[in-house]
């Protein structure tokens, strides 16, 4: 009798051999692995011996003596404030970034190949220098010192705008307060607490020397909130000129800088970063195309969108502290075929008291006739750029909450102007005009 025979394919023995190959190998190196897993269950020795050296402003450095273990060390964790700072497979380590006059905490780890952990080092505190408190001097031409600020200053990316702490700004108050108040040597010891420094600028180009102080980083752990110049001797003591926008809105840091010390005017603020630098989002109200074709809410980077910064808090302390003072935000825009070369609002619908936008537009026409205007509180059909989400502009104009709500009744001392470039922009010939017309006015 014969047997009936089943054809075997082809197909199915070579499947059937890759299994068991693969079954044959894997099995071999997870058992090789959970056996030597399973065997070292001994941890590594403890790191001795950590010291902490060369402490700086910003960093110190680490080591320690070499752990043992009965297979060997992999790596060594670095712990800052029994947070894990850091794996190393070397026994010594420069910790960077640290803040000034600040207390740090440091132990080691040990791990071995197996994962086990060994028990701390021993720990040590290292407190890192302080920011000398000491007033500086220079001299030369303001608008050269803050021009090379301007162009160092960081671009559209990199998230090098740090947000300030609340503790932070209560300390900034008091360094504003201080300067306000003439007590600079408080100023300068306050602002060295927050990691800010004070020149006394001497401006040789003008005939009279005028002096100035310079509030600004000291770029020793850089926080980017912003230069800040008021004039020991100001000629126009209400007249505060602000430039947000400094990098995204060509020329008006410089411009703001040029009409600031032409005028001799109580204060100067300039931004720290592009308005786009940081990707976290401003909670307040409103939306712009600026950083994203799509549109989107505003940057934390952005000083004219952000009720938590420096220049925000020293806007609000200025408009408190200094009767009638009336500050001038200076801002750019690409003209569009249907726009004028120059919008400008006092952030709101309300027509004031005494109305400085149109004294400003009828003082900027005189100097150039060419000049065509939009102004929100008389052209009402006008919605293009008017500045009404501006929060320096909401609190100047008493809104309930300058992060969400749009001011309806104004102060009239808030002037918003939008530029058009080749007008008003380009350089110091089209500068001269604005700074004619505040000089003007003011």
């Amino acid at each position: 009798m014969k047997i009936k025979q089943t054809p075997i394919h082809y197909g199915f023995l070579l499947v059937l051999g890759f299994f068991l190959t693969t079954s044959l190998f894997s099995g071999c190196s997870t058992e090789d692995d959970s056996t030597s897993s399973a065997r070292d269950t001994e941890p590594p020795s403890s790191p001795v011996n950590l010291i902490a050296e060369n402490t700086t402003l910003t960093s110190t450095d680490l080591q320690w003596s070499e752990a043992t273990d009965n297979v060997g060390i992999f790596t060594y964790l670095v712990f800052k404030n029994d947070a894990n700072l850091v794996a190393t497979s070397s026994t010594e380590r420069a910790i960077t970034g640290l803040k000034p006059n600040t207390n740090y905490t440091f132990k080691v780890k040990a791990k071995d190949k197996a994962g086990n952990t060994s028990e701390f080092s021993n720990e040590v505190s290292v407190t890192t220098l302080s920011v000398e408190a000491e007033l500086l001097h220079d001299s030369g031409n303001l608008e050269s010192y803050i021009g090379n600020l301007i162009d160092s200053a960081p671009g559209a990316s990199g998230n090098e705008y740090r947000a300030p702490t609340t503790v932070e700004l209560n300390t900034w108050d008091l360094v504003i307060d201080a300067i306000l108040d003439g007590n600079i040597e408080i100023a300068v010891q306050k602002a060295a607490e927050i990691n800010y420094k004070i020149t006394e600028f001497t401006d040789t180009g003008l005939d009279s020397q005028q002096v100035f102080y310079i509030l600004e980083d000291n770029r020793l752990e850089s926080k980017f909130w912003g230069t800040y110049v008021f004039s020991k001797t100001p000629e126009r003591g209400q007249l505060v000129i602000q430039a947000p926008h400094i990098k995204y809105d060509l020329n008006t840091g410089k411009q703001a800088v040029y009409s600031f010390r032409n005028n001799l005017a109580r204060a100067l603020f300039i931004s720290g970063t592009h308005r786009c630098n940081h990707q976290e989002k401003s909670s307040c109200s409103g939306s712009t195309t600026t950083c994203s074709a799509e549109g989107e809410s505003y940057r934390i980077s952005d000083m004219a969108h952000n009720v938590n910064s420096a220049f925000q808090r020293t806007s609000e302390n200025l408009f408190d502290n200094i009767p009638n003072s009336v500050f001038v935000q200076l801002h750019g825009f690409g003209k569009k075929s249907e726009d004028p070369f120059v919008i400008m609002s006092n952030g709101t619908r309300d027509i004031p008291e005494e109305d400085f936008v149109v004294e400003i537009r009828d003082a900027l026409l005189t100097e150039d006739s060419s000049l065509s205007f939009k102004i929100a509180h008389i052209d009402v059909d006008w919605s293009r750029l008017n500045g009404f989400t501006n929060t320096q502009g909401r609190f100047i104009n008493n809104s309930s909450d300058p992060c969400a709500v749009s001011a309806t009744s104004t102060s009239g001392r808030f002037i918003h102007i939008e530029q058009e470039k080749s007008k008003l922009r380009e350089g110091p010939a089209q500068w001269e005009k604005m700074s004619n017309a505040l000089k003007k006015v003011f």
